[in-house]
């Protein structure tokens, strides 16, 4: 039996990551996400930390939320990898797909503590990889970068937004921060989550959706 657990942000890679892991049979036993100090908002995603506790609970899996800020990231992950390593948990579900950097420096993290990462989105083509995801998942955009359009924030991943990426030379799946999203629907909820009211918070680098109301679908 696998003993790991996935990082989670509530986002589409993160959320496909895990579908392709417990297809083959790994299914975690935490969902693992940091929650700003400063803010009291997931640090990656800026949402309230009630919504991604909403998404795992329709996923099933419990939700392990970490205070930390940009500056204590690293010691609070070392940390909280020690702790889940004490508990028996030996593997990490991650979303990356092509940054080499990035993956690089979570394999040495984890090595750190006799802990090995599951990346279950690498190298796979991201122009097949958005297409998947849109074919099973309903992602809203969130946040967008300040060079984009703004017309595609809080709208879905969809055909045209893909579209739009693909002609001005962006990444069509975001890998480099262009936008973020959260899943509000895929075949691991019980149920969807439709988000109901958002204010628009922007910055001199991107514009994102505050998010304050949601509900459950019936």
């Amino acid at each position: 039996m696998s003993h790991a657990f996935a990082m989670w942000s509530g986002d589409k890679d993160s959320h496909f990551a895990l579908c392709r892991a417990m297809h083959v049979g790994v299914k975690p036993e935490v969902l693992l996400t940091f929650i700003d100090a400063d803010t009291d908002l997931v640090l990656s995603h800026r949402i309230p930390p009630e919504l991604i506790e909403e998404q795992a609970r329709l996923v099933k899996i419990p939700l392990l939320k970490v205070r930390a800020t940009y500056q204590t990231y690293e010691p609070e992950l070392c940390n909280t990898l020690c702790d889940l390593r004490s508990d028996g948990i030996t593997q990490g579900i991650f979303g990356d797909i092509h940054l080499r950097g990035h993956r690089d420096w979570v394999e040495e993290k984890l090595s750190e503590h006799d802990m090995r990462g599951i990346f279950p989105l690498w190298r796979v083509p991201t122009n097949l990889l958005i297409k998947e995801q849109m074919e099973s998942m309903c992602s809203v955009i969130i946040l967008i970068e300040r060079h984009m359009s703004e017309s595609y924030l809080g709208r879905e991943v969809d055909a045209e937004f893909v579209e739009y990426m693909v002609e001005n030379g962006m990444d069509p799946c975001g890998e480099s921060g262009e936008y973020h999203t959260f899943v509000c629907q895929s075949p691991l909820m019980s149920k969807s989550i439709v988000l109901t009211h958002a204010e628009r918070r922007a910055t001199p680098e991107a514009i994102s959706l505050e998010i304050d109301y949601w509900k459950v679908a019936r």
